[in-house]
């Protein structure tokens, strides 16, 4: 029998599922890997898909979305960048997820580069892998706030580099781009003429300053922006997301959607423009929650001389575990089998990353201190 795909067969599987899969073998184990908010999703959004299916909106939609669901995006970015952004430049998604293949499988060719920082969520290069695309990977370091620098990119761009993928704020590290550089970059990728897609999926989830979103620098209609009410809305299992792209873009985002996944269940859309139009103190509520969380586990840390770096965006922590004087991968190992607490090797993020592991602050407040607790005596053992 003829093989398989090549590029399948060598995709190495996410080191968070890896971990996920002895997790989920264990009944009392504390789950500080995924990257899920804890929280419920709010009843008027539940309520607003109900009234959809009953009302017979079961039935395929445009392949961009429904309309009501695009206009109030198109509305909401156009506040937010203080710029015209038309429906049409929206396109609903299968999360995030697909937003972001459908952009990359529109803007790339075989053998094209993009530029990707690490660490980085692992999706990223696998996806690339996926289209025979190149991922050209800039590292970033805590002494300069796990941030790129222009000479960094500079030095990364060749005659191949089609395109550059900046997450702000990062998983896993929760920083977050300020706005003089996140011009810079825009500004780079103008004069480098690569297209800059932004994943901004933790952008209502900051800590100290307001995330910019990065299209607000674009001037010449380069920048895609991919977005999702994941995060957001505590909605991960209703799996919608969207892209915002340029008028020339985005009627090919949304014929790539046509042989992929057709569009968003229809109830689920309506549940996201319920989410959108709704009350938003629940988002507030959430990010308050995480941001307490982040500075009780911080103050565990530091009482431990636990190096860390302190997020000012999304709902992680990156934390140093050198002095254990194991790989990333054999701590995150021995911490769920000896303790039962799952954590993430930095690794999967980056193989330069054998040092660092993430923890997900959108776990239990009394789980994350516990499992907390737990990973120093492991650090000390």
């Amino acid at each position: 029998m003829r093989a398989a795909s090549s590029a399948i067969r060598s995709m190495p599987r996410s080191g968070i599922r890896e971990i996920m899969d002895i997790a989920m073998g264990m009944p009392d184990c504390i789950r500080l890997e995924v990257g899920e908010p804890n929280f419920a999703t709010a009843p008027h959004i539940i309520e607003a898909a109900h009234r959809a299916a009953l009302e017979g909106h079961t039935r395929y939609t445009d392949n961009s979305g429904i309309f009501e669901l695009r206009a109030a995006l198109a509305e909401q970015a156009a506040e937010s960048t203080d710029r015209e952004v038309l429906p049409e430049q929206i396109i609903v998604t299968s999360g995030a997820m697909g937003a972001l293949f459908s952009t990359l499988t529109c803007v790339l060719e075989p053998g094209d580069e993009v530029i990707v920082l690490s660490p980085s969520w692992p999706n990223y290069q696998m996806q690339l892998q996926l289209l025979g695309a190149v991922a050209r990977v800039v590292e970033t370091s805590p002494e300069n706030g796990y941030l790129p620098t222009i000479q960094q990119l500079e030095e990364a761009t060749n005659a191949a580099t089609k395109a550059l993928l900046i997450n702000t704020p990062c998983n896993p590290t929760g920083a977050v781009i300020p706005s003089d550089l996140l011009n810079e970059i825009t500004q780079f990728a103008r004069h480098a003429d690569l297209f800059l897609i932004a994943d901004e999926v933790y952008s209502r989830i900051t800590f100290e300053e307001p995330q910019i979103p990065t299209a607000c620098y674009d001037t010449d209609a380069r920048v895609v922006s991919i977005n999702s009410f994941s995060k957001t809305y505590a909605m991960t299992g209703w799996r919608v997301g969207y892209a915002i792209a340029p008028a020339s873009l985005a009627p090919l985002i949304r014929k790539c959607q046509e042989p992929t996944v057709g569009c968003v269940n229809a109830p689920a859309q309506y549940a996201s423009l319920a989410a959108l139009t709704g009350p938003q103190h629940l988002v507030e509520e959430m990010r308050n929650a995480y941001l307490n969380r982040r500075n009780i586990s911080l103050e565990m840390l530091s009482q431990a001389n636990v190096p860390v770096f302190t997020p000012g965006g999304a709902f992680y922590l990156w934390i140093d575990i050198s002095q254990s004087g194991r790989t990333a991968q054999d701590f995150a190992l021995d911490l769920i089998h000896n303790h039962q607490v799952a954590i993430v090797p930095g690794t999967t993020f980056g193989a330069e990353n054998s040092d660092r592991v993430r923890i997900s602050l959108a776990s239990d407040a009394s789980d994350l201190q516990e499992g907390l607790r737990r990973l120093i005596s492991e650090l000390e053992r």
